[in-house]
This record gives structure tokens, C-alpha cells and sequence, in this order.
């Protein structure tokens, strides 16, 4: 038995005695061992808007001393899927710098939560980033054991000390 199979055991046999319910806990270490399956199928990134686009669209006026990143928009799409569908998530955000500055390294990161618990980090990248709007897309696959119910996937973009979280919801039916 691999550890992550162990591990999940473990979650199983902890949620079975805290609740005092075998089935919970069977369907605990199930679940965890259908999230350890989580794929990702495919990343694509790209600059959505000029540092100027970007200025006008949001209306920015003073320029900044430092770095900074501001996540516009976070979706999961479609946002209510069967375990076993393919689920794209967007996340759309602005990167500022001083004049002069022509690109930043950003840290784009996307985390599973249930019920505000991290389950399983499903993207982690650093990528240089131009002035501007930027876009990324991560197109995963939902195990076919998912368990039903309402995750959070919980996008942060950081640069320095600046940073950014936005949340996406996910149904999965049954």
C-alpha cells in the first residue's frame, strides 16, 4: 500500500472515531484517496491587456512606488460538474510597477478547499509576467470518487509583498 493510501486510511479510521460513525469515516478515506487523483490536464497563460489598457480600464492615475498584483476576476467553469467532468478554471489579474519596470515575476497559485480546509494545491508557478493584464487557464479533471458537495478553489497571485486572493466555487452532484 502506497502512502498516500496509508495517509488516507488514516483519515478514514480518525473520522470514524471522532464521529463514531464507520460509514463517515469510510466515505473520509475514500474521498481523500479520489482527491489524490486530481489531474491537471493543461495550463496556458497569456497578457490580456496592455499596461495602458489596463490604466484606462481600471482607471489608475498615480503611479506606484513598488510592485503590485490585483486579481480581477477567479471563475471555475462550468461551475456545477459530475465527478469525472473536466473543469476549466480563469483567473484574470493586473500587474503595476514603477515606470520602467518592464516585466515581474509572479506566483500563480491554486488551492482545493472544503468547508475551509485545504484538500490538495491543484496549480503552483512562478511565471514573468509584462505590465498589464495577464490571464491563466487550468483545465483539471475531477475524480470519478469525488465526493459530492461545494469546494472553493482559492486563487492567490503574489509579487513581493503584495499578493491577491479571490475564490472560485465548484459544485460536484452525484
Amino acid at each position: 500500500m502506497g502512502l498516500g493510501a496509508l495517509g488516507c486510511a488514516g483519515v478514514g479510521v480518525l473520522t470514524g472515531v471522532l464521529t463514531g460513525s464507520s460509514g463517515i469515516g469510510a466515505g473520509a478515506g475514500a474521498g481523500c484517496m479520489a482527491l489524490a487523483t486530481v489531474a491537471i490536464l493543461s495550463y496556458h497563460s497569456s497578457q490580456t491587456r496592455t499596461a495602458s489598457q489596463d490604466q484606462q480600464l481600471y482607471g489608475y492615475t498615480t503611479p506606484v512606488n513598488g510592485t503590485e498584483v490585483k486579481i480581477r476576476d477567479a471563475i471555475a467553469s462550468p461551475k456545477t460538474v459530475k465527478a469525472g467532468d473536466t473543469v476549466k478554471l480563469g483567473l484574470d489579474y493586473s500587474v503595476i510597477a514603477a515606470n520602467g519596470t518592464q516585466d515581474v515575476n509572479v506566483e500563480e497559485i491554486m488551492v482545493l478547499k472544503k468547508d475551509g480546509k485545504e484538500l490538495k494545491p491543484l496549480s503552483a508557478r512562478t511565471i514573468k509576467r509584462p505590465l498589464g493584464g495577464s490571464g491563466s487557464e487550468v483545465d483539471f479533471a475531477v475524480p470519478s470518487k469525488m465526493p459530492p458537495g461545494t469546494y472553493v478553489i482559492e486563487n492567490k497571485v503574489k509579487t513581493g509583498t503584495s499578493y491577491d486572493v479571490r475564490d472560485a466555487v465548484l459544485i460536484i452532484t452525484g
